[in-house]
């Protein structure tokens, strides 16, 4: 008998701490996009070749964590081919976040207002190599957030998108500008004999202060407007930093 009353109660205070949980669940403030602190714009590539996903559900999770609005664009306007290997911890995250949608139905970039945006975010993979690096529309939407005072950002082979921006006067924002992105000593055989250029190699030619950092290593610059991570290893550090620069916009 004693035992029975025990489990009954056991039971019952069960059943209440479950009530509890799914009240306090209920009542925990969700940001609208209204309260949110702005709007992000991240790019990933169209190409066949594909973008690498850990690089966009990392700093997705960093920036929508600390309360900005983030929606995703293709450079075709159709979903993109992921690449890469995420986490336990981010597998789940991505399951329940809104870039699940997002990364079905991404816009296209032609359909973005430069003015709705406080920064923009390029993820890297094989594929900016092919299509980012002389993309007009994505080009025209970044040089006027540079112009309104926004955040350029950029990880690894994304760094291609930042090559070729110019001012009104046609000057490259990149010259003499410290920034970062795939370093020659983590390219392989096949960036080597297919892509049109390497990132290093390129952005040196342009006139860019190109930082690397050995292979694999975080690597993190941040110049002016310009903030960019070397490697998969530099995304999430990478955003961190941008999340810094985002927070000294007035």
């Amino acid at each position: 008998m004693m035992c029975t009353f025990y489990r009954v109660h056991f039971q019952i205070l069960a059943k209440k701490l479950v009530l509890l949980a799914l009240i306090m669940a209920a009542s925990m403030p969700v940001l609208s996009a209204d309260a949110r602190k702005g709007k992000v714009l991240f790019v990933i590539s169209g190409d066949k070749h594909g973008f690498w996903l850990p690089e966009v559900v990392g700093p997705y999770q960093v920036l929508y964590d600390a309360g900005y609005e983030i929606e995703l664009a293709s450079s075709t306007g159709k979903p993109g081919y992921p690449r890469g290997r995420l986490t336990e911890a981010q597998r789940r995250w991505l399951d329940n976040s809104l870039l699940k949608q997002q990364l079905k139905e991404p816009s296209g970039i032609e359909t973005r207002d430069s003015r709705d945006y406080l920064a923009v975010y390029y993820a890297g993979g094989a594929g900016p190599m092919f299509d980012l690096t002389a993309h007009a529309s994505t080009k025209k939407l970044t040089e006027a957030i540079y112009k309104a005072g926004g955040i350029i950002a950029a990880d690894c082979h994304g760094t291609v998108a930042l090559l070729n921006l110019q001012d009104e006067s046609g000057h490259r924002l990149i010259l003499n500008k410290r920034i970062t992105g795939k370093a020659n000593s983590e390219e392989g055989w096949f960036a080597r004999t297919h892509y049109p250029f390497l990132v290093e190699d390129e952005a040196i030619r342009l006139g860019a202060n190109f930082i690397a950092a050995k292979k694999g290593e975080v690597n993190v610059v941040v110049d002016g407007q310009f903030v960019t991570g070397q490697n998969p290893a530099s995304a999430i550090p990478m955003a961190k930093a941008l999340l810094a620069a985002l927070g000294q916009l007035k």
